[in-house]
């Protein structure tokens, strides 16, 4: 497979997957929006405004593996490292959580590659001081995986993405690469693994079952509308040439001479 061929698989994955999640995350944020609104009717402010604050925390983005993505690559284009061990931290406790054993292996090499994607953005904006921060204060946890013995020689290296170590990290089919990977396995987990559904959820499913079965409904009325209208259209204009003389309806047939 060539690498066009490879780029144009990656993206078909996730274009399927987007559909997935943006139907699931549209769900949330209607239902939050009719939460809202119900709290506003009934006076709640005092609960209203706790509700507000929580949204604006909320780590799970309403189940949208779009802006997860979003707030982890925000966390690297800012340089918080903090922020993004936290957050990684997170999803760990709160989602990787319900994952069976054999799937671990898989997060822990989604985990390294978000790091990786870390450092190599701070060599990229030659923000040296980033580099060598993150192998000081992860050098503990890191020094005995295999996986990141050769990379601490990284932050003094003059040209890091001409060595055939670490230039593949550096190429943008890389990172591409990874994000779309980080991406569709959140997918999956949330079709799969997402905790189950409340009833709030299960009434806007069956709210918007019935809009989408109204809206057939009026299509095949118009349907039937226009058929019926088309067979009496019909049926007159067979009603006016059957009154017609059969010399009329043959004068299309004449020439100019004959009529």
């Amino acid at each position: 497979m060539t690498n066009s061929e490879k780029k144009k698989t990656v993206n078909i994955s996730a274009c399927v997957f987007t559909l997935g999640e943006r139907k699931m995350g549209s769900a949330v944020e209607r239902t939050d929006e009719h939460v809202r609104e119900y709290l506003i009717y009934r006076g709640f402010t005092g609960t209203l405004k706790h509700l507000d604050s929580d949204m604006k925390a909320d780590k799970e983005k309403g189940f949208r593996v779009d802006k997860i993505i979003d707030q982890l690559q925000l966390f690297i284009q800012t340089f918080d490292l903090n922020g993004l061990k936290d957050y990684w931290g997170y999803l760990d406790r709160r989602l990787f959580c319900r994952l069976e054993d054999i799937y671990r292996p898989t997060v822990s090499k989604l985990r390294t590659s978000l790091f990786r994607y870390y450092v190599v953005y701070t060599v990229q904006l030659k923000n040296i001081e980033k580099t060598q921060e993150f192998f000081q204060r992860q050098a503990q946890e890191l020094q005995g995986q295999p996986e990141w013995r050769d990379w601490f020689i990284l932050p003094f290296m003059p040209a890091p993405e001409q060595n055939p170590l670490f230039s593949p990290y550096f190429s943008r089919q890389w990172s591409d690469t990874f994000l779309v990977s980080l991406h569709n396995f959140l997918s999956v987990f949330f079709l799969d693994c997402k905790p189950p559904q409340p009833v709030l959820l299960s009434f806007d499913s069956e709210v918007q079952r019935t809009t989408c079965l109204q809206e057939e409904n009026d299509q095949l009325r118009h349907m039937i509308f226009l058929q019926g209208r088309l067979e009496t259209q019909n049926k007159q204009e067979e009603m006016v040439h059957h009154k017609l003389p059969p010399y009329v309806q043959n004068m299309d047939r004449l020439g100019d001479t004959e009529l």
